[in-house]
């Protein structure tokens, strides 16, 4: 018989796991008799009788629906520490999101939050390097940090790769990166362009006095490739390495984040694939768990979303998501969202910014992000009717302009570059 997991008076004790869900039961289903069967599925519980489940067993690990609101459709569940294996992500999701999204009585399921216990936070490493850590590494702590993606996305060979990077570098971008899709095919393979590219970084730092920084894709077909391309990464004297997360799984990333422990890499995640199963509001897992998931692994920096520009994402989740990077303990009665995380000694990880940015839009992103973000433009850089060097400068002087509380228009006045990058985008 199907224990009744059902106890709104259960206030989840500090080592517990709590999970928010939305869920739209089928037809015929009660929400109650959803909550509960959904909470059984992901713990202790199956389909039918089974003598094996002890009532001893059963009251040492069950699960407590402890919050329902059958209007909004919410349900929350605090689950016990021992039903998950000590540091893994993957068996983690296994439970709270793995078999329940395939249940019949439920036309619907979407993973909205999570919080972790303290204990179990301290299992894992978390960011080494995080927001600060990669502010000192690149010597900027008063502005955004400028960023950019080599276009187009394939195609260019590795000499014209890390031509466009230099250009950019140049111009004064801070960061330059490979786009999701490349990582070593015929035309621009992997050792070739990361050598030429770190010369191109070196040229830009002598000539600029700047400190830049190439983060590689090391995505590969296994972790001990994805492991060796950091490696040559390392020993070449690179600094980032860059990651598909959703492509490559939890079990890659935190593979990564241990054997790269000693490397001194930082590691970019690019949420590539995300909105398959982020996307729908009514089913799949939030872009705010990928998140926190992402940072208690220890990856240091992550794309949140930019509320303007061309990728999917309100105002309200990218900004939840952006508290989750980069604040380490609750505010003082002003928690941002129910489950918010007290994140203890895990380092904040750096917001990214990215999707259909240009310079125009870099005061509404200051007003959004504060400096605590990167800014990654793409076209908004190399579609620079001056070229790639001048839409990095462009950017550079915007982000001056909203930092100074000067109007572009008024900036842009004596700034050639980004005069031109207002008549193209404005």
């Amino acid at each position: 018989m199907l224990k009744d997991y059902i106890d709104l008076e259960y206030r989840p004790k500090d080592d517990d796991f709590v999970c928010e869900y939305r869920i739209e039961p089928a037809e015929g289903v009660t929400f109650e008799d959803a909550c509960n069967h959904m909470a059984g599925e992901s713990s202790i519980d199956t389909w039918s009788d089974i003598s094996t489940l002890s009532p001893e067993l059963a009251e040492s690990l069950k699960p407590h629906v402890y919050y329902i609101n059958e209007e909004q459709q919410t349900v929350r569940v605090a689950y016990k520490q021992d039903l998950f294996e000590t540091g893994s992500v993957p068996q983690m999701l296994s439970a709270i999101a793995g078999n329940i999204f395939s249940m019949k009585l439920l036309d619907s399921l979407r993973f909205e939050d999570i919080a972790f216990p303290k204990d179990a936070i301290q299992r894992f490493k978390g960011p080494k390097f995080g927001m600060h850590g990669v502010r000192e590494l690149i010597g900027v702590n008063d502005r955004p940090l400028v960023g950019t993606i080599v276009k187009p996305k394939v195609g260019l060979t590795s000499e014209q790769h890390a031509e466009v990077a230099y250009n950019a570098f140049a111009g004064g971008c801070d960061l330059v990166k490979d786009d999701e899709n490349l990582t070593d095919q015929k035309f621009n393979r992997f050792e070739k362009r990361v050598e030429l590219t770190l010369k191109a970084q070196s040229r830009a730092e002598a000539e600029t006095g700047e400190k830049k920084m190439y983060m590689c894709n090391i995505t590969a077909p296994t972790c001990e490739e994805m492991v060796r391309r950091a490696k040559v990464i390392s020993d070449l004297g690179g600094t980032y390495v860059m990651i598909d997360i959703i492509p490559t799984g939890w079990t890659a990333l935190q593979s990564l984040r241990e054997a790269t422990g000693e490397m001194g890499l930082v590691i970019h995640a690019h949420r590539c694939m995300h909105s398959a199963i982020t996307r729908n509001p009514h089913h799949g897992v939030s872009m705010l768990v990928i998140a926190k998931l992402t940072r208690l692994i220890g990856l240091d920096q992550l794309h949140i979303g930019t509320v303007v520009g061309k990728m999917h994402g309100g105002r309200n989740e990218v900004l939840a998501i952006r508290d989750e990077c980069v604040l380490e303990h609750v505010p003082a009665n002003e928690a941002l969202h129910v489950l918010m995380q007290d994140w203890g000694d895990i380092k904040p990880m750096f917001p990214v910014a990215s999707g259909g940015l240009e310079p125009t839009m870099i005061p509404d992103l200051v007003k959004i992000f504060g400096n605590d973000a990167i800014m990654q433009f793409g076209g908004g850089i190399h579609a620079h009717p001056m070229g790639t060097a001048a839409g990095a400068t462009a950017c550079r002087q915007s982000i001056d302009a909203a930092l100074s509380g000067v109007t572009l228009e008024e900036y842009a006045k004596t700034h050639i570059e980004l005069k031109a990058a207002l008549e193209t985008w404005r």
